[in-house]
């Protein structure tokens, strides 16, 4: 009978173990890419950053969302393996912060890039 109990006891721990370690994972898009926020979500995190009014940060939503309709629009049509695909994207992207920087500002804008170029310098050390 301890035999057993000793049998079930373990197995239950290397259950809870597996079932932890799978919850601690990152969320995982198409290809195992990580998934991108929302536009809401992305909006939010910026009037965090960047103390914006809830007037401004429903217009970075708003440009948040445009732009991702866009920028799946060029993923589908535009291969990776295009030689000028980095360029057209970085048109995007570039139009894109040229709309941000209309709603929130040269100084706001300014503080978001600067994070973003810390938080990429963080990335890059830590892979």
């Amino acid at each position: 009978m301890k035999k057993y109990l000793k049998l079930i006891l373990a197995s239950v721990f290397i259950f809870s173990m597996t079932a932890t370690a799978q919850q601690q994972t990152p969320p995982q898009g198409q290809f195992g890419m990580r998934q991108q926020l929302s536009a809401k979500e992305r909006a939010e995190n910026l009037a965090k950053d960047v103390s914006l009014t809830d007037a401004d940060k429903a217009k970075v939503e708003a440009v948040y969302a445009k732009n991702d309709t866009i920028f799946t629009k060029f993923r589908t049509e535009v291969s990776r393996d295009s030689p000028d695909f980095r360029e057209k994207f970085k048109a995007l992207r570039d139009a894109q912060d040229a709309d941000l920087l209309a709603v929130i500002g040269k100084e706001k804008f300014e503080a978001f890039q600067k994070l973003q170029a810390e938080r990429r310098q963080k990335r890059m050390n830590n892979n």
